[in-house]
Formats: C-alpha cells, sequence, structure tokens
C-alpha cells in the first residue's frame, strides 16, 4: 500500500473530510507517481482514484498500481460528480493554490450539495521532508548539475556570448541524462550581474568580469539547483569585496543548517554578518528555499518564515549581493539536513577562475 495514501487519509480523518480532489501535477505526482499531463485524483477513505484521458490510461496502469484508473468520457466535472455522488451535505477538500476559480466553480455546479473546503499549501508540509528514494532523486540531479558545469569551464573563452554559455550548459546537463532544465538558466556577466535573475543575452563576456551562472537539472521529476560566479580573469578590487563576502558568509550559513534551528533565524544571521560588513543594503532575496518536485518548494530561508528545519529536508543556501553600476555575486548550494546537521550535496568549487 502507498504510505503517502496513508498519511493523506489520516488527515482526511481529522479534518473531517470525505474526499480529497487533487488537480496539480506536483502533488497528484507525489501521491500517485503518475508523470502524465492530464489527471484528477480523487482520494477517500477507501477508494484511490484517478481520472486520465485515453492518451495516459496504459500510463496510469503501470506507474499508479494503488488507483482505480477511470478513462475520461465527456466532461471532468460530470465524471467527478459521478463519483462522488454519495458525497452530498459533506466536506470536500480542494488545492487553494493550485485550482483555478473556474475549475473550481465548475465542480460547485456540478456538485451542488456538497461544503467544499479550502486547504492551502496542500501537501506542502508532507513534501517538505523527503524520503530516501526522493533523496536519491535529488542526489542524482545535483551531480548531473555538477558534471555539467565541470564539462562547461574549459569550453568557456573571452568572446562568447551569455547565451552560448546557456546553450553549452543545458546540452551538457541532457548530455548527462537530465530530463529538462529545472528552470531557466541564468547567465548574467559584468554589470548585468547585479540582476538577480537575468536572462542570457548576446553580450559578449570579456576579461575582468564576473560570470553569474544559475541552473539545475532535473532527475526522475526532482530539481537541483546550484549557482556559482565565476572569475575572468582578474576582477576589480570592489568585484573581490563583495565576492569574498558573500563566499565566506555563504559557508557560515551552511554551518548552521541543523535539525530544530527556524529557517528565519538562518536568514537572520546572513543579514546580521553582511550588516557587520556595510553591505546589507545590497540584499534582495532570501537565503534560501526548498527543492524538489519544485524547484521553489517548503521550507524558504526567509525572514517571513515560521518552519523549523527537520531531517530529510533539502534547502538551498544562496546569499547574493547585488550592487547596480558593478556587478553581482551569488553562491548556492543543495544542502540536505540530516539526523545531527547537514550534507552539502552540491560538491563543485565555489572559487572557479576561468
Amino acid at each position: 500500500m502507498n504510505p503517502r495514501l496513508n498519511v493523506l487519509r489520516d488527515s482526511l480523518k481529522e479534518q473531517n473530510l470525505f474526499a480529497m480532489i487533487i488537480t496539480s501535477y506536483e502533488n497528484y505526482r507525489y501521491f500517485s507517481g503518475f508523470t502524465g499531463s492530464n489527471c484528477t485524483l480523487i482520494i477517500t477513505d477507501r477508494d484511490a482514484i484517478l481520472i486520465t484521458d485515453g492518451r495516459y490510461t496504459e500510463q496510469a496502469k503501470l506507474q499508479s498500481p494503488d488507483f482505480e484508473i477511470i478513462s475520461k468520457q465527456g466532461t471532468l466535472t460530470s465524471l467527478v460528480a459521478e463519483v462522488l455522488s454519495t458525497a452530498c451535505g459533506k466536506s470536500i477538500g480542494y488545492e487553494t493554490m493550485k485550482m483555478s476559480d473556474y475549475t473550481l466553480g465548475k465542480f460547485k455546479e456540478a456538485l451542488p450539495d456538497v461544503k467544499w473546503h479550502p486547504i492551502p499549501n496542500f501537501a506542502l508540509a508532507n513534501r517538505s521532508v523527503k524520503d530516501p528514494s526522493e533523496i536519491e532523486h535529488i542526489r542524482k540531479a545535483v551531480a548531473v548539475a555538477d558534471d555539467a558545469l565541470h564539462l562547461l569551464i574549459p569550453q568557456i573563452k573571452e568572446g562568447m556570448t551569455e547565451r552560448e554559455i546557456a546553450a553549452l550548459l543545458e546540452y551538457n546537463m541532457a548530455k548527462l541524462g537530465s530530463e529538462k532544465c529545472a528552470f531557466d538558466t541564468i547567465v548574467a556577466s559584468g554589470v548585468r550581474s547585479s540582476m538577480p535573475h537575468a536572462s542570457p543575452t548576446d553580450k559578449k563576456i570579456k576579461n575582468g568580469d564576473l560570470i553569474t551562472l544559475d541552473f539545475g537539472a532535473c532527475v526522475n521529476g526532482y530539481m537541483s539547483d546550484i549557482t556559482r560566479t565565476l572569475w575572468l580573469g582578474e576582477p576589480s578590487d570592489d568585484l573581490k569585496k563583495i565576492y569574498f563576502a558573500v563566499k565566506d558568509v555563504q559557508a557560515a550559513c551552511v554551518r548552521k543548517i541543523r535539525p530544530g534551528v527556524s529557517a528565519k533565524e538562518i536568514d537572520a544571521y546572513q543579514r546580521a554578518e553582511f550588516e557587520k560588513l556595510n553591505l546589507s543594503q545590497y540584499i534582495c532575496h532570501s537565503l534560501g528555499h526548498g527543492v524538489g518536485l519544485e524547484i521553489h518548494e517548503a521550507p524558504t530561508l526567509s525572514r517571513l518564515s515560521d518552519e523549523i528545519l527537520k531531517p530529510g529536508m533539502v534547502v538551498t543556501v544562496e546569499p547574493g549581493l547585488y550592487v547596480p553600476n558593478l556587478g553581482g555575486v551569488r553562491i548556492e548550494d543543495t544542502v540536505l539536513v540530516t539526523e545531527d546537521g547537514f550534507e552539502v550535496l552540491t560538491q563543485s568549487p565555489h572559487h572557479i577562475a576561468l
């Protein structure tokens, strides 16, 4: 029996819910293993139903053996209403962050006598602590990104464009087994590196530039996330100052990772350290985030977070400083929270000079 379904059913019982409807890709994949693009799950205390269409019926049977597979004929809402025909007067949960108002409206029309119960952040708490198989998938995705960067370093030459570098990096990841890029690859050089999420352009890299690369691989649906700021030649003293500040703070923040520590505490630490160096005005994002089936998921290492780190969580640690008209630096590792501390999954060296 699927242990994730048992946990979900316990939650339904605690909240006095008759059923849960799951429509988001990440959550239906998490609970069923199904990877097709058309799916609705209906979970009750006894039933586990996966609704898809004829394109995916055989795939669903292979990937989701714990589920009754229904091939959709007609509209989804009429089929859901038929499946839940005994739910009159009862409460059904739905994902507030993932279900559109339009879809919810259609379900309400089809099941007017049902009480609809919104569940914010559905499954994020479950997914924030990874099981051993998930950790292994992330570990492999991290290794692919590390190896892709290793291949890229000797390929980078002065005069190449940011787009060329991004294309080589993405090709390397694909060649090494990445299913797709975990997110749009970021390559930003020179003064453009002061923009944290700059898209690669036709700008040519030149001697003295810092080059920020932020990228990730995907293995079995699980993501990795790494950022390195490379030196091309010898950067200015001002750039070196922010580079080494970020490098030192990043390493110190990683050492703070352990079970029982609040996420906001680690974010506050990085801000205090940059404040000591009179550089905190150049911070423009939180320290990090969880990684899994989505590139950004719980927990968030942010001053707004109320989350406490637990063994099995996988987070990024990515402090950055961004100085307009000068440049920016970000260094990021993917880190596993262990039973008694942390394990840095990312193995690429922090200081890379071309």
